[in-house]
């Protein structure tokens, strides 16, 4: 099961760089100038600890909230030295010392050879949440980079013919480290909580405590019709969101939503821990509810009252696909479009993953538009942060000297004042040097001031 969402992964990531050529085609005057920030130097962040760049290619994960620890996955063989480096590992980098830890480690220590790409950081970069496989079959852990020590968090065994009728997967961590929210294909994750045979539901785990919690389930209490996945978990603990393939997780009065539901298709859904309450997170700017992207890449502000998220869009010029990116203000039920220009005439895409930061003012994100693609060797995706007061959106992925990046940008994630964001880059001009090989490799960037 993980597998797939590597490819799913590697998928979104081969768009980015390439699939907005006919964007292009479609360019118009560019929007006003508006005053830059004040951004520093971009800082590679997979490297060896010569400081070599990452012989492999990696995915940006998270940063912590004080921006001192970088987590991200990479099949790079050279990041440790002196030990062999598995085929794909998670690894924290301390930012001020320039240390690079292997953190996908077993209870024993030794490195987690199959390792799922979805993983998170606790806020002051402690405690790291990850999935990977041991005698054939996928758990989650929580390594303690403090302790030294990793706890296995779920106890699934090998017991069918199925690896992912027995797994946990796709972890994500609130900023304390106390709750762990995951996806299981499991009977026996909760005793007696409704699981059919095809669903895969979302759990959430209390670390103190030790309870785990069924949240994908139906509005009567019964098993969800249809499969929920791809959890996330506001910062403080509170909010879980994800995305399923049920009917049944809304009263029939409260959804509106039961031709959409038939189809099948997945909407995303953020359920209230505290309160117990369910609502659809996906919902278009005319107030319905609407189908969202499968792939991971659905984002909750810390505080969890705001949810971001793709919708597909009209195609561009010669049917080429596209998302929009929407921000549902989850207390008001008020929807806006995060874009890149003012004018509704333009043509607008954007990657579905963002960032927004603690105090719900800024929101980084990766797209464009075409009235701001000025010219074709120009990225398809940059990455650019909005301020959600003012409108005001200020590029962040250019080069040093100010000029556009020659690859995409995607996957950020954001430090709790919005200073300083990690990210996923495929271009060969960010760094001196850079061998001109378009692969992915991770960068962090800091305001100077402000």
């Amino acid at each position: 099961m993980e597998p797939t969402n590597r490819t799913a992964r590697t998928r979104r990531l081969a768009r980015a760089a390439c699939g907005l050529a006919v964007a292009a085609a479609v360019t118009a005057t560019a929007a006003p100038a508006q005053a830059a920030p004040a951004w520093g130097p971009i800082v590679q962040v997979d490297l060896g600890p010569d400081g070599a760049r990452a012989d492999q290619q990696s995915a940006s994960l998270g940063i912590s909230e004080n921006g001192r620890y970088a987590l991200f996955g990479s099949s790079a063989t050279n990041l440790l030295a002196g030990t062999e480096a598995p085929a794909y590992g998670l690894y924290v980098r301390d930012l001020r010392t320039g240390r690079t830890e292997l953190v996908s480690r077993a209870e024993d220590g030794a490195p987690v050879a199959n390792t799922g790409e979805t993983a998170g950081i606790s806020g002051d970069g402690r405690y790291i949440a990850f999935s990977g496989e041991a005698n054939g079959v996928f758990n989650v852990y929580v390594r303690d980079r403090v302790r030294g020590r990793t706890q296995l968090l779920t106890a699934g065994t090998a017991s069918g013919p199925g690896e992912g009728d027995h797994g946990a997967y796709q972890p994500a961590i609130s900023a304390d480290g106390r709750r762990v929210a995951f996806m299981s294909a499991r009977a026996d994750v909760v005793p007696g909580a409704p699981v059919t045979p095809d669903t895969r539901n979302v759990y959430v785990t209390d670390r103190v405590t030790g309870a785990t919690r069924l949240v994908s389930a139906g509005a009567d209490g019964q098993a969800a019709d249809g499969p929920s996945e791809n959890p996330v978990i506001s910062a403080d603990g509170r909010t879980v969101g994800y995305n399923s393939k049920a009917t049944n997780l809304l009263p029939p009065a409260d959804g509106g939503t039961a031709d959409l539901l038939r189809r099948r298709y997945t909407t995303l859904y953020a359920t209230d821990l505290r309160r117990g309450t369910t609502v659809v997170a996906s919902v278009a700017r005319d107030g319905t509810p609407a189908v969202g992207s499968a792939d991971r890449v659905f984002t909750l502000s810390p505080d969890g009252r705001y949810a971001a998220y793709a919708l597909g869009a009209a195609p561009l010029p010669g049917g080429k696909s596209r998302t929009e990116l929407f921000l549902h203000d989850l207390r008001t039920g008020r929807v806006t479009a995060v874009r890149t220009s003012a004018n509704p005439d333009a043509i607008c895409w954007a990657d579905p993953s963002a960032a927004i930061t603690a105090d719900d003012r800024w929101i980084y994100f990766s797209g464009g538009c075409s009235d701001t693609i000025i010219r074709a060797s120009q990225a398809r995706y940059d990455l650019y942060r909005q301020n959600l007061d003012t409108g005001r959106t200020e590029p962040v992925s250019t080069t040093p000297d100010g000029t556009p990046q020659d690859g995409a940008a995607v996957t950020p994630y954001v430090t709790a004042n919005g200073r300083t964001v990690l990210f996923a880059d495929s271009s060969t001009n960010l760094l001196p040097g850079d061998p001109g090989a378009y692969e992915w490799h991770i960068y962090l960037r800091s305001l100077t001031r402000g």
